[in-house]
């Protein structure tokens, strides 16, 4: 079996439990390219396709499988490399949405109305605000996309250094 049927059958294997993964967890309706998630935050409603939420995790387990298959292989399948450094591109891609939707729902729940006005202030006490669990997620997932640009910086090395000795030799 040549290496190029071997990646194949890995892909068709990943995209099967990819599919099994998203009926699974989301039921019949992963299919289904109408279906929408509602949330409604104040006065404002985000509706947003399934089909983002599908991707993200289609992604996630492309990574973990090509990761690993990446690791064990000690970056020798060019293949699998690219494929990896692929997923990475759109998992980056992905958490930037997922960044962008945070942000705006913070610029949404973090206004201040203060009554009485601003002139009536000086006895009433100091308020502290509350930690903005929501600006928290946003910088762990600025963190995340720093780690994956690292790690895809890393691999692309990695791949470029095995490139080379395979096409010399």
């Amino acid at each position: 079996m040549t290496l190029r049927n071997k990646e194949l059958f890995w892909c068709i294997g990943s995209v099967i439990l990819v599919l099994i993964l998203n009926i699974f967890i989301f039921g019949i309706d992963a299919i289904n390219a109408n279906a929408a998630l509602t949330l409604n935050v104040h006065d404002t409603s985000f509706i947003i396709a399934n089909y983002h939420f599908v991707l993200l995790l289609s992604v996630f387990v492309f990574f973990t499988i090509y990761l690993v298959r990446t690791l064990h292989y000690n970056f020798k399948n060019v293949i699998a490399n690219l494929v990896l450094m692929f997923s990475i591109l759109l998992f980056i891609l992905i958490l930037t949405g997922i960044d962008s939707i945070l942000n705006t729902l913070i610029n949404q729940t973090t206004g201040w109305t203060i009554y009485p006005p601003l002139s009536a202030t000086n006895n009433l006490p100091k308020i502290q605000p509350k930690a903005n669990y929501l600006q928290i997620a946003s910088q762990c997932l600025f963190f995340t996309q720093i780690v994956l640009l690292i790690l895809l910086g890393y691999f692309g090395f990695k791949t470029g250094l095995h490139y080379k000795k395979n096409s010399v030799a």
